[in-house]
């Protein structure tokens, strides 16, 4: 039996009931089809791209509000929608190979509301996926303020009208789909390539229960943001600001990086030899980062001694390691 969300009630300006978009597209059960689906509903969110920017023919394009983001997806759509608008529209709920769809009928079912400009996007942390709550959302990949970027783990692969690439956020992969409609150029983005990157949150899969397939859509040129920073190519580990507390919000940078070619391991270990906090795992590239003294499971570490250990291996087996003492600090009374 499926359980409704409580709904809010509003009115559009045609008078019908108005969904937050996180109500339109409820998944109570947890099965990956919207409750709704099938149902006619009207919904109110702010256009975050030009409507026939993920599509060859009709229109597919993404609108947010405060609750939630949804692909509309249509034949039919006013000549006149520009990303930062906020629109009314009614349509059918759907559903796309795990994507939740809204889809009006005709230009009738469109209503303008007013333009607040864009929305912010939805920041990633680090070590943080593409996921269910944050599909159809704006999304930043990479923290330009904190200097922590995405490394690109795999070369782009031509797919199906686009291109497909990994990157890696922290320890996550976050797969990137570049639609040849968008007009992208990837040509500079190889392995190991550092990107600060925005898209919307897209997913992709044809498999019950529609669980995975999450990707990042970048929808222009400037939403991907190559960086080079100045890390040295030999190889190293440094810290900065240790000791540190995090219960004070006090976060330690680590740099790490070596010659091309070598992949790295970065894990953090206490006194007793537990691996703790595994800050890297086959990373093609170095990085520089701001960790925030938290473990694999999301947990603060305790103030005391770690070892934090690198380790390197180079495209002809060699190993190489070393090792910086990292001291988590209590707050000061």
């Amino acid at each position: 039996m499926k359980v409704l969300l409580p709904v809010m009630v509003l009115c559009s300006l045609a008078g019908a009931q108005v969904l937050t978009i996180a109500e339109a597209r409820v998944d109570s059960d947890g099965d990956g089809i919207p409750d709704l689906l099938g149902d006619i509903v009207t919904i109110s969110g702010i256009v975050t791209c030009e409507t026939t920017l993920f599509s060859t023919s009709g229109y597919s394009f993404y609108m947010q509000d405060a609750s939630a983001g949804i692909n509309v997806y249509a034949y039919e759509a006013p000549g006149n929608m520009v990303p930062g608008q906020r629109w009314e529209l009614t349509g059918e709920i759907k559903a796309y190979n795990g994507l939740t769809e809204i889809s009006p009928g005709s230009v009738d079912d469109y209503s303008y509301v007013d333009n607040p400009g864009m929305p912010a996007p939805v920041q990633l942390v680090r070590n943080q996926p593409v996921s269910e709550p944050i599909e159809g959302m704006l999304i930043a990949a990479g923290d330009q303020t904190l200097v922590q970027w995405c490394t690109v783990a795999t070369s782009p692969s031509s797919a199906g009208g686009g291109y497909n690439f990994d990157v890696w956020n922290g320890q996550s992969i976050i797969p990137v789909r570049v639609n040849e409609t968008t007009g992208i150029d990837v040509s500079s983005i190889s392995e190991g390539s550092r990107l600060f990157l925005l898209g919307i949150g897209g997913q992709y899969d044809s498999t019950d229960p529609y669980d995975s397939g999450y990707q990042l859509l970048p929808r222009y040129q400037t939403d991907l943001i190559l960086f080079n920073p100045s890390v040295g190519d030999f190889f190293h580990l440094d810290v900065e600001g240790n000791p540190f507390a995090p219960a004070l919000g006090e976060t330690m940078q680590v740099e790490y990086s070596g010659p091309q070619g070598v992949t790295f391991n970065l894990t953090l270990y206490d006194r007793a030899g537990r691996d703790l906090a595994h800050l890297a795992i086959n990373s093609p590239a170095g990085d520089i980062f701001n960790w925030d003294g938290r473990d694999d499971w999301n947990e603060f570490l305790p103030m005391g001694q770690y070892i934090l250990l690198l380790e390197g291996v180079s495209s002809d087996g060699e190993r190489l390691t070393t090792t910086e003492t990292v001291v988590i600090a209590a707050p000061l009374e």
